[in-house]
């Protein structure tokens, strides 16, 4: 299955030789503003939407997936890799601190979706003042079927695995999803459900053991809820609706265009340098032979 044994094994590889062989223009943010709201619900349960309403009551800027897979932000993905091997490996000596995530997020006032989602309980410690909100689908039958028909088919075909191998960001994009599908064992059809359950659980036990309050919401409750908790005014307009799977492909396209266009020149090359080089060694082959 693409993105499992090669990822895998990826994981105990340097950071520092996969920077030489995917190198990105590694970039650390720092904290040059307050980040105000935790958003720790999954993806497809009205992230985009959220990070669209929070936006317009002025929360700039909202991490969130498709943040992360800008041109831009993309040059946070090493710090990303680093912030994963550090939750999943206990020999690690890298600290999950406000410090660490700041490299990140320290442009962000907000931050919602994955892959940050899956560093709630982390979080959650790092950002003790922040508002919480826990967006949910109340439906998860049909979560698990708007993940199967979006996310989970990110980087899961022939031709977008490979590009993964031929263009840096691509890479590093890929890094992120292995990390996130780990989380269900690599089988998001059968164990999706339960990996949902399981995170909803350890965050509301994260906050209980705290003493925190949070907000329970769906798209559904719109922005009353939202306003009253962070104390601003309810805004009268529709609220953002950015969850349609049709949307969810259109932009994945706006966001990847050109890095599609770059792996893609890049494998033509290699398939053609691939090709002359075997020319060159059947003929000389074929030369050396009939002496």
């Amino acid at each position: 299955m693409p993105l499992l044994l090669e990822h895998q094994l990826l994981s105990y590889v340097p950071i520092w030789i996969l920077k030489l062989i995917f190198p990105l223009d590694e970039q650390f943010r720092h904290r040059d503003r307050e980040l105000k709201v935790l958003c720790l619900g999954l993806g497809r349960t009205g992230t985009d939407s959220l990070r669209n309403a929070l936006g317009e009551l002025g929360y700039n800027d909202v991490a969130h997936g498709w943040y992360f897979m800008t041109e831009e932000n993309i040059k946070t993905g090493i710090q990303i890799e680093r912030l994963n091997r550090a939750k999943y490996s206990t020999s690690s000596t890298t600290s999950l601190t406000a410090e660490e995530f700041d490299k990140v997020l320290g442009h962000c006032m907000a931050t919602t979706d994955l892959p940050m989602a899956s560093f709630g309980i982390e979080l959650l410690k790092a950002y003790p003042n922040a508002k919480v909100i826990l967006n949910r689908r109340s439906d998860l039958d049909a979560w698990h079927r708007s993940q199967l028909n979006t996310i989970d088919k990110i980087n899961m075909d022939w031709a977008s695995w490979s590009r993964q191998w031929f263009d840096a960001e691509a890479f590093w994009i890929g890094r992120m999803l292995y990390w996130v599908r780990r989380e269900t064992g690599f089988d998001f059809a059968r164990n999706g459900k339960a990996w949902y359950g399981r995170h909803y659980a350890a965050i509301e036990e994260e906050l209980r053991r705290e003493g925190r309050e949070w907000l329970d919401w769906e798209v559904r409750d719109g922005w009353a809820p939202i306003c009253k908790l962070l104390g601003e005014e309810v805004l009268e307009r529709e609220f953002p609706n950015e969850n349609a799977s049709g949307g969810f492909d259109k932009r994945r396209a706006e966001v990847h265009g050109k890095r599609v266009e770059r792996a893609d020149r890049k494998k033509r090359l290699f398939a053609i340098v691939l090709s002359e080089v075997m020319l060159a060694g059947v003929v000389a082959w074929g030369f050396f032979s009939s002496r």
